[in-house]
């Protein structure tokens, strides 16, 4: 029941989530309160918002979408304005000095390195200055 709906179309490489997305996470993740109403608990900040409450929550991308954080299903959360203007481009500080490491980038770099001899990308400039940084991270 979790799985992204599949009768609505989503691109991946969009910038934008689908509108219809935002009444059915809400709609599967809320829970009844003790009025038996259905509230969403904003997941960073905590605060309850009914269905009433719906248009200040935004679908956000868990992993940024602007360090690559597909825009699917797997990578939604409903987050409220407040949480989403103050998150930004932002992860975590830990998972962020982990990514920033000299291994991730190396890692990274072998990847594409080896995606370039399999032909499954083409070597260009930015690949080429991709694979050179993260060698000089090991």
């Amino acid at each position: 029941m979790d799985g992204a709906p599949k009768y609505i179309i989503c691109d991946a490489l969009s910038r934008f989530f689908p509108p219809e997305w935002k009444d059915i996470y809400f709609r599967r993740f809320s829970r009844p309160s003790s009025h038996n109403i259905h509230t969403y608990e904003c997941p960073l900040c905590g605060k309850q918002f009914t269905h009433e409450d719906i248009d200040q929550l935004q679908g956000d991308h868990v992993w940024p979408y602007s360090l690559f954080g597909e825009t699917a299903w797997d990578n939604y959360q409903l987050i409220c304005g407040g949480c989403n203007a103050a998150k930004g481009n932002r992860i975590e500080k830990d998972l962020r000095s982990v990514l920033g490491s000299g291994e991730f980038r190396s890692n990274v770099g072998s990847y594409l390195k080896i995606k370039v001899e399999q032909g499954v990308i083409d070597e260009d400039q930015i690949i080429r200055q991709l694979v050179k940084a993260a060698g000089a991270a090991k």
